[in-house]
């Protein structure tokens, strides 16, 4: 009996291949693998998520033809498995984008600030931050205390005090105790507010822990950090120069 399904089963292989030699050509399941293999070479070179599961799917089905039509069973079964993951995850990333609604002022500060993330990723950045509008004179961070949480001013201005004397000023869209986040030293200067001030806030801890489960949020958060404080220091170097200047 394992015998002859055994040559049951080579002689529905050996008709599967001659049927693809006769409908499609000798070298079709050739054609299909190579096929599957270039989907997944041009998915690597995709830099956005979704685009690079649509050609992994694209792939699996190629290859999933071409091992059902040359009876490869083992082949056929992994590429059906690869088909259904890859689907799961384009179900899931399609749900989470329909799901990111930004309001107005996270929309500007996306767009002007933290254009380098998806607005999936900014959604889930925002999601663990918390919106605060302060009055005039409030104290973000103090000189020589450990800084437990970050931010970043939408709206309004704050003056950066060093052993008491003004050094400079942070606007909308500059950071505050970003340094001391990546570091981990105490604060480097006290900062107030001078107007009412709303701003997007963050726990380090909480921040801490969604960059390790996001590098893709961690890599561009650390550019847009550089990005400001280049800002910051030509500010400080056109200030430095205009006073000169004056003098």
């Amino acid at each position: 009996m394992q015998k002859r399904s055994s040559t049951m089963f080579v002689g529905t292989t050996a008709a599967r291949k001659a049927s693809m030699e006769k409908i499609f050509g000798i070298d079709t399941f050739e054609i299909l693998l190579h096929l599957s293999y270039l989907l997944l070479i041009a998915g690597s070179l995709v830099r956005t998520i979704l685009p690079l599961r649509i050609m992994i799917i694209c792939s699996t089905i190629a290859g999933f033809i071409s091992g059902y039509l040359s009876g490869y069973g083992s082949m056929v079964l992994w590429e059906a498995g690869f088909f259904v993951v890859n689907v799961v995850q384009v179900i899931i990333i399609i749900r989470e984008r329909r799901s990111a609604k930004l309001s107005e002022e996270e929309h500007t500060l996306h767009k002007h600030k933290f254009s380098a993330l998806s607005t999936v990723d900014f959604y889930r950045l925002v999601k663990r931050g918390t919106w605060v509008s302060a009055p005039s004179g409030e104290h973000l961070t103090t000189q020589g205390s450990p800084v437990v949480r970050i931010l970043i001013v939408s709206k309004g201005a704050a003056q950066v005090e060093i052993d008491g004397t003004v050094v400079a000023f942070c606007r909308n869209g500059d950071f505050v105790g970003e340094m001391a986040f990546v570091s981990g030293n105490p604060a480097s200067a006290t900062v107030t507010t001078v107007t009412e001030t709303r701003y997007l806030m963050w726990r380090s801890e909480e921040l801490k822990g969604l960059l390790e489960k996001h590098p893709d949020i961690k890599n561009a958060l650390q550019t847009v950090f550089s990005k400001n404080l280049i800002e910051k220091l030509s500010r400080d170097v056109r200030a430095s120069e205009s006073e000169k200047i004056g003098a």
